[in-house]
């Protein structure tokens, strides 16, 4: 009887053993879910913009991250009473296109919950095409206005926020930041004549320093 009892002892422990490596190989919840995948609602912005971030774990406590985001703008503008030579107004289009890599610390909690810090980068193009309906009303005076134009940027955040990783692995990520950005702009120009003309249309650029600031809450499921 002793015997049995030793044996079964021996057994308890090498069963509580291996299981606790499982533990520590696979990760118990929230560690073993290491990816997840999320929504960032837009709430900020002139032209708010939807994001979809792709997160994995790396180790115990960082995880990295790459967003795709972009925004789309179309825009109709009609004056109440036109001008006898036909013109009506302008249809404007304006989009912006993104990648933003980020490395995320967690302070608390095993990644991918708990109190986090994130450097993250953020890399766009966009554009702003403007259109006129009907012709160009005549009229003294020299007047400029962009056609088209087309704008890079590229800076950089530094994030604090918290994550949650509720048991079916629904997520919440809220956050706020800092940061800057630098953008690279170029658009056309075009003068109207006292005639009605236009003079040739020519390309300018200007430089601009941004400082920015972001309020983050994203909306996903970790797996």
């Amino acid at each position: 009887m002793v015997a049995m009892r030793k044996w079964g002892l021996l057994l308890s422990l090498v069963s509580t053993t291996a299981f606790a490596q499982e533990g520590i190989t696979t990760g118990s919840f929230p560690v073993a879910r290491r990816n997840v995948v999320s929504l960032s609602l837009p709430l900020e912005g002139m032209y708010p913009q939807l994001a979809i971030e792709g997160e994995r774990v790396v180790g115990e406590h960082v995880s990295v991250s790459l967003g795709v985001f972009g925004s789309f703008e179309h825009g109709r503008q009609r004056l109440d009473d036109p001008p006898s030579t036909g013109y009506e107004g302008q249809d404007s289009t304006r989009y912006r296109l993104g990648l933003a890599p980020a490395v995320r610390f967690y302070l608390t909690g095993p990644a991918p919950q708990g109190l986090w810090v994130s450097p993250r980068l953020e890399l766009s193009y966009g554009g702003d095409d403007t259109d006129q309906v009907g012709d160009l009303p005549p009229g003294g005076g020299f007047s400029l206005f962009a056609r088209e134009s087309e704008v890079w940027s590229l800076g950089g955040l530094a994030l604090v926020g918290y994550s949650v990783v509720l048991e079916s692995g629904f997520t919440v990520q809220a956050g706020v930041g800092l940061g800057a950005r630098r953008e690279a702009l170029s658009y056309d120009t075009a003068g109207l004549l006292s005639g009605g003309g236009e003079t040739p249309a020519e390309r300018a650029h200007q430089t601009t320093w941004i400082f920015t600031q972001r309020v983050l809450v994203n909306l996903g499921w970790a797996f």
